[in-house]
């Protein structure tokens, strides 16, 4: 699977996590959606320097 798909599914998955927060729970788990949020984020962080740590070694 390609990097940018990967990190696409990231960004889709914080915005669905933060439209579920907000519209079904009515705000209800703020503190659970930031940290899974901030989970997804870790995550894309660490696939991002990957791909760059692959890119440049390939030069």
């Amino acid at each position: 699977m390609k990097y940018t798909i990967m990190l696409y599914i990231a960004i889709c998955m914080m915005q669905i996590i933060i439209l579920a927060n907000i519209t079904i729970a009515k705000g209800a788990y703020n503190g659970l959606a930031m940290w899974l949020c901030t989970a997804v984020f870790v995550f894309a962080s660490t696939i991002f320097g990957l791909s760059r740590q692959r890119k440049n070694t390939q030069k």
